[in-house]
């Protein structure tokens, strides 16, 4: 037997039409008040929104935020996570969200469901801490990328070694992002006395490896700064068996200039050996 395709279209309409004739009349007109308050929440809370989220876009592009957080480990962080904007839009899609979750809430509670009405309610109490956590982040990680870039200026003009001063401004960026996630999750509820001592062990542990590590330089640095007041650039020196004239005076080291080659001189040497050194015409 062929298949009628018209016979089928025509059942299918009248079955259809026989639904919605049944419909609306048993649902859709006794709960229409109803359905219309649900609607108007809806559209409410979608429009209060995408609001909420242009103010607090407009606020913190005014305060600089976005400025401040670019480049930085925060976005970073947002970046690793798959989020494709930056810490602005982020905060705007929180504060949006919440309104959302919010709006979701007073539409259960109307419909009846209290129990997880309430449920929701508990998150959404939670959420303006989860901001406030999450603000503590962005705004730690600010200072962290801050400090550690000054500190590592700062051991990269006074220690000339780039690996040195990678390292210095890396630990205390770090460190300061690391207080920073355990206030974070201080405001949030949580316990943070095990990431306390985890933390505490670890940076005790790359305190101790830094100082072994160093154990070497350091002779090499405070000798060196006790030179820095007993030659100059420009002497005729002569330490053992070299003789030549001081071409630089590095943190751990002295260049010396002999025949027409540099010899690099530690400076814990040169505060062992006696140093012979020709006086400058006047």
């Amino acid at each position: 037997m062929a298949f009628d395709i018209n016979s089928f279209m025509e059942t299918s309409y009248a079955m259809l039409l026989g639904f919605m004739q049944g419909f609306f009349p048993q649902f859709i007109v006794p709960n229409l008040q109803l359905i219309i308050q649900i609607v108007m929440i809806i559209l409410v809370g979608y429009i209060a929104g995408r609001i909420a989220k242009a103010i607090v876009r407009k606020i913190l592009g005014v305060v600089g935020l976005k400025r401040m957080t670019t480049r930085t480990l925060t976005e970073d962080i947002l970046r690793v996570t798959g989020y494709k904007g930056d810490v602005v839009e982020f905060i705007g899609d929180l504060v949006k969200w919440s309104i959302y979750i919010l709006t979701l809430t007073m539409i259960i509670q109307i419909l009846g469901f209290t129990s997880v009405a309430n449920l929701i309610n508990d998150v959404i109490i939670f959420v303006p801490k989860l901001i406030l956590s999450i603000l503590v982040i962005i705004i730690g990680f600010m200072v962290a990328d801050f400090f550690g870039k000054v500190f590592e200026e700062g051991a990269r003009k006074m220690l000339k070694e780039e690996v040195l001063a990678k390292f210095s401004g890396g630990l205390i960026k770090y460190s300061v992002s690391m207080i920073a996630v355990i206030m974070s999750l201080s405001l949030i509820g949580l316990d943070i006395n095990a990431m306390l001592l985890l933390f505490s062990a670890v940076l005790a542990v790359v305190v101790i490896v830094f100082t072994v590590g160093l154990k070497d330089l350091i002779p090499n640095f405070t000798a060196g700064m006790h030179l820095k007041n007993s030659l100059r650039v420009g002497d005729k020196i002569k330490v053992e068996k070299y003789h030549g004239v001081v071409e630089r005076i590095d943190p751990f080291s002295v260049v010396l200039r002999v025949n027409k080659k540099n010899i690099i001189l530690p400076n814990s040497l040169l505060m062992k050996k006696p140093i012979e050194k020709e006086l400058r015409e006047r």
